[in-house]
């Protein structure tokens, strides 16, 4: 079971990488083709998108996790059916509104039409990018990791040359960053949806999208909140400072969201289908004891990309200045990313207690606590952002998350117990805490070599004391821990030994 979901969550993280790094990877052309405020436009233009996709698909896609796997073969195909033809409504709905209202979006988030073309394209872009959500989900849920990474790979590859024809070469600007997109999402669809229509059965069953909103229908208050606790700054921030503002504070969130990328992004798509399943086939005393070392496991990889992002996004910030010619103003971003990093990382750590509500049918309690935290947010944002800028914003976002993260286990911990170990977490974060520091304190001119001994410095240290101080793994697993490093070392020194 185990090796079968680590099999998975590398395979996962593959197709994860590919969908989501190339806004990462295109940071250097972003850096040097755009200027701060064009920065800030796109960045406001998809925190758009992304509050349009919560409204129109109604949490729908979470109902289906759940009851998924307690389908029968045909239900599952009507299940699937369902929930893409709903997708096509809101796709259609959130696309017209878009189009027919761009001039007026352009007025309310700019004070100016300018912009009216490109959200124009970010009509289509919505429309395309929702459709082509449940395709990937339907490979998810079907298990198809191969498939899932392949078609990644393709839609990374294809998006990644024609961002870089139309901006560095067509010189498009903004526009050209939502048509290269928009490009791209039409001829994957095409791609992909052969491959999936064996698994759909398209009609609209009103029995089956009763219960999909009955589950997923609290969602819509909990991803409202999440939008609002990950979003909702850019638009205050863009009012009190300017788009420029925002720009720079995107960037930061730019390297915060690696995280997303390499750890939550692919244990999300991995977990929510081998959890619910194991969970319909297994004791509640086998689920919960999964749900606690799983914790644990999330926990200290969590911690060990944390220090990587936060340690190391300043030098290669200073490697994209040196070798990309980006635009100094942008090294303003330095000093958020360890506060934005905190965000994913808190938000990651929640989802077990969130998986434990939704197992016990209780998703309300989710959405409750994220809409207190929101509410606390939107609040300390109108206090922090006029006095502190972007950093106000930061701070904010991760006071918010704390109350979030600790909300969630209060309820889950009422409803559906689990045992975790609190007092070694407690420890693990003071580690955690004491690794920054030293890390961070680090000073060396040569930005490669200051990326590297930073990096491995902070993770050294903590690893150092979460294995010998505290009680974060079972003596059993660090046995067997330290028995497969041995095995793996072994096998590449042979392998060595045989090329030599």
């Amino acid at each position: 079971m185990v090796k079968n979901a680590i099999k998975q969550f590398f395979t996962y993280g593959a197709g994860s990488i590919a969908q989501k790094a190339l806004s990462f990877i295109l940071l250097p052309l972003f850096l040097h083709f755009f200027e701060p405020e064009e920065y800030g436009v796109i960045s406001l233009l998809l925190v758009v998108t992304l509050l349009l996709s919560t409204l129109t698909n109604v949490g729908i896609v979470s109902g289906l996790h759940r009851l998924y796997f307690e389908a029968e073969d045909k239900e599952k195909k009507n299940f699937l059916g369902t929930t893409w033809l709903f997708h096509l409504f809101g796709a259609t709905l959130g696309g017209v509104i878009l189009l027919f209202g761009s001039s007026f979006l352009s007025q309310i988030l700019f004070r100016t039409i300018a912009y009216s073309y490109p959200i124009k394209l970010l009509g289509l872009f919505f429309f395309l990018f929702l459709i082509q959500n449940i395709p990937f989900e339907i490979l998810r849920l079907e298990k198809r990791a191969g498939s899932y990474v392949g078609f990644s790979l393709f839609q990374f590859v294809l998006d990644f040359g024609l961002k870089l024809y139309f901006i560095a070469f067509l010189k498009r600007g903004i526009n050209g960053y939502f048509e290269s997109s928009v490009i791209t999402y039409i001829i994957t669809l095409c791609f992909i949806s052969p491959f999936i229509l064996k698994y759909v059965s398209f009609s609209l069953n009103a029995s089956y999208l009763k219960q999909l909103l009955r589950l997923g229908f609290p969602f819509i208050f909990s991803g409202i909140a999440i939008w609002t606790l990950n979003m909702s700054d850019r638009f205050i921030l863009n009012y009190f400072s300017g788009a420029a503002a925002v720009g720079i504070y995107s960037l930061a969130d730019r390297f915060a969201n690696l995280f997303n990328i390499f750890l939550f992004t692919p244990s999300a798509n991995f977990w929510s289908p081998f959890f619910f399943s194991y969970a319909a086939k297994r004791s509640s005393e086998k689920t919960k004891k999964v749900l606690n070392r799983a914790l644990v496991y999330f926990f200290i990889a969590g911690c060990i990309l944390y220090l990587a992002i936060s340690l190391g996004s300043g030098d290669v910030l200073r490697i994209f200045t040196n070798l990309f010619a980006a635009k100094k103003e942008y090294w303003q971003a330095v000093n958020l990313v360890p506060l934005l990093t905190l965000g994913p990382f808190l938000y990651l750590l929640s989802r077990q207690a969130g998986n434990a509500l939704l197992l016990a049918k209780r998703p309300e309690f989710t959405a409750t606590a994220a809409c207190c935290a929101a509410v606390v947010n939107v609040g300390l944002n109108f206090v922090f952002i006029p006095k502190f800028g972007a950093l106000g914003a930061a701070i904010t976002t991760v006071i918010a998350y704390i109350l979030y993260i600790i909300l969630n286990y209060c309820w889950a911990q009422r409803i559906w117990p689990v045992s975790h170990d609190w007092k070694g977490l407690c420890k693990g974060l003071l580690f955690l805490a004491v690794a920054f520091i030293i890390g961070w304190n680090i000073k060396i001119n040569q930005p490669w070599a200051s990326l590297f001994v930073k990096v491995i410095v902070g993770v050294g240290v903590f690893g150092l004391f979460a294995w010998f101080i505290s009680n974060i793994l079972t003596p059993p697993e660090r046995q067997k821990f330290t028995a497969y490093l041995i095995k793996r070392g072994r096998k590449l020194a042979n392998r060595l030994l045989c090329r030599s």
